[in-house]
C-alpha cells in the first residue's frame, strides 16, 4: 500500500472506532432504534442519486437490506444504550467475522481448516473472556444483542457474496430506503418518548446521528470501497481490525471506559482470531481460483 493510502486505511477505521462514542452520545438522548432511523434518513438524502434498479437481484438486496440495516442496527446502537461501556460492544460485533465463516460453512458448504477452525474458538472465547468480566457483568444482556447483530451482519455478508453489479453506494441507498421505515416501525411499537426527544435535541445529538450516517456510512465506506478497488482483500483487511482497537481507545479517553487485564486478554483473543479467519479465508479462496484455472 503507498503510504497515502495506508493513512487513508487509519484514518478510516479511526472514523468506525469514533462512530460508537458518537453513538453513546446519540442514543442517550434518542430512543436507540429511533436514532437507527434518523441516521439512515440522512443516508438517503446523501445517497439517493445513486438508487438504482438491479434487475433479478433485488429480492437479496431487501433481505440483506433488513438483516443489515433493521436488525443489525437495531440491536447494536440498544447494545451501545444499555452498556455501561462501549468497549465490550466493539469488540462483540467483530464476531461477524467468524460468525461469516460458520454460515458459509452450513449454506455454502465451504471449508474450513485446522487455522480457521482453532481461530473461531479463540474469537468466541475473547468474547467470553470479556463479557465474564466484573465490570462488564452487568452489561450481559447487552453484550447478547450486539452478539445477535453480529450474526445478522454475517447472514447479509454471505448473501451479499452472490450479488454481481450492485455498487457501494447503490446498496447503501437501498439499505437506507428500506431500513429507515422499518426502524422507525419497529420503534413505534417498543420505544417512547420519540418527538420529545426529537424536539429537545441539541447540537451535540443531532451531529451524533450526522457523523453515523455521513462519517461512518457515507465517508468510511465509500472510502473503503475506494481501497478494495484497488488492493486486495487480504491488504485491507488487517487494517479494519484498528475499528474496534479506536472504539476501546476512544471509549476509555472519552466516555471513561473501564480497562481491565481481563478486557485485555478478551480483546486480542477476539482480533487475533477474526485477523486468521479472514487472511487464511483470503488465502483458500485464491488457492481455490488458482486450481480452477489450472
Amino acid at each position: 500500500m503507498k503510504p497515502g493510502h495506508i493513512m487513508l486505511a487509519i484514518l478510516i477505521n479511526a472514523v468506525w472506532g469514533f462512530n460508537f462514542v458518537a453513538a453513546k452520545y446519540g442514543v442517550t438522548h434518542f430512543p436507540p432504534i429511533f436514532f437507527s432511523g434518523l441516521r439512515f434518513l440522512i443516508v438517503i438524502a446523501v445517497a439517493f442519486p445513486f438508487l438504482r434498479w438491479v434487475p433479478g437481484q433485488m429480492k437479496l438486496i431487501v433481505i440483506a437490506a433488513l438483516l443489515m440495516g433493521v436488525f443489525h442496527y437495531a440491536l447494536m446502537f440498544t447494545a451501545v444504550r444499555f452498556s455501561e461501556d462501549i468497549s465490550p460492544i466493539a469488540i462483540a460485533v467483530q464476531l461477524h467475522v467468524p460468525f461469516s465463516t460458520i454460515v458459509a460453512v452450513i449454506f455454502l458448504k465451504e471449508r474450513i481448516g485446522y487455522w480457521r477452525s482453532s481461530a473461531l474458538v479463540v474469537a468466541f472465547m475473547g468474547v467470553v473472556v470479556i463479557a465474564f468480566d466484573p465490570n462488564i457483568i452487568n452489561s450481559l444482556l447487552a453484550m447478547f444483542m450486539a452478539t445477535i447483530a453480529a450474526f445478522s451482519m454475517a447472514v447479509a455478508t454471505v448473501m451479499l457474496r452472490s450479488m454481481k453489479g450492485v455498487g457501494v453506494f447503490n446498496l447503501q441507498a437501498w439499505v437506507a430506503v428500506i431500513a429507515s421505515p422499518g426502524l422507525f416501525l419497529v420503534s413505534m411499537l417498543f420505544e417512547s418518548d420519540q418527538f420529545t426527544a426529537f424536539e429537545t435535541a441539541g447540537w451535540i445529538e443531532w451531529s451524533s446521528v450526522a457523523f453515523s450516517a455521513i462519517g461512518a456510512t457515507i465517508i468510511g465506506h465509500g472510502l473503503m470501497f475506494y481501497l478494495l478497488q484497488r488492493y486486495p482483500v487480504n491488504v485491507t483487511l488487517p487494517y479494519t481490525l484498528l475499528a474496534p482497537i479506536f472504539g476501546v481507545a476512544f471509549g476509555v479517553s472519552i466516555l471513561g471506559d473501564a480497562m481491565t487485564i481481563q478486557i485485555v486478554i478478551g480483546s486480542l483473543c477476539t482480533l487475533g482470531g477474526v485477523a486468521v479467519i479472514g487472511l487464511r479465508g483470503n488465502k483458500s479462496r485464491r488457492d481455490n481460483k488458482q486450481g480452477e484455472a489450472a
